[in-house]
């Protein structure tokens, strides 16, 4: 007989944890009203947010079986069904910057990610957008090294 100790089994125990402590972490911060559930229209915006990468078709039939609201248990089971893509999220975001990167530098002035960022798409208010870069360590003014943030991003 072959033997594998309980303890071969801990690293995946403790990721799963950590993945469900993080999805809740941001669970919590979309249920702005603290009920419990949190608007079907803002799934997709949440659970990109933790990594999770979907076609428009693939979020329109989410949003569809989840509904106007979803609790925890419904974002727990729709986070479930498929698996995170950090090597395409990274991707996808690096594009993301790349568009902005005219010179091709791999850098890209802060005051103008701030004006992208809080004018276009999911906007972000100035307040906002200083908070996540204090709490990112990001520079308030000059140029970023966008590779290194979408290291850190897809990492965490």
């Amino acid at each position: 007989n072959f033997f594998i100790p309980a303890t071969a089994f801990l690293p995946l125990v403790m990721a799963a944890a950590n993945a469900e402590a993080e999805w809740k972490e941001c669970f919590d911060l979309y249920d702005k009203k603290s009920t419990g559930k949190i608007s079907g229209s803002e799934l997709g915006e949440a659970l990109r947010s933790l990594g999770f990468v979907f076609t428009q078709k693939e979020l329109a039939e989410m949003q569809a079986e989840a509904g106007a609201e979803v609790s925890w248990d419904k974002f727990q089971a729709l986070a479930s069904k498929k698996p995170r893509q950090p090597e395409k999220q990274a991707q996808n975001l690096l594009q993301a910057f790349k568009v902005f990167d005219k010179a091709g530098t791999g850098q890209v002035d802060m005051a103008e990610l701030q004006h992208i960022v809080t004018c276009l798409g999911e906007k972000l208010t100035p307040k906002e957008f200083e908070d996540i870069c204090k709490a990112a360590g990001l520079p308030a003014s000059g140029s970023l090294e966008y590779k290194k943030v979408v290291d850190k991003v897809v990492k965490t």
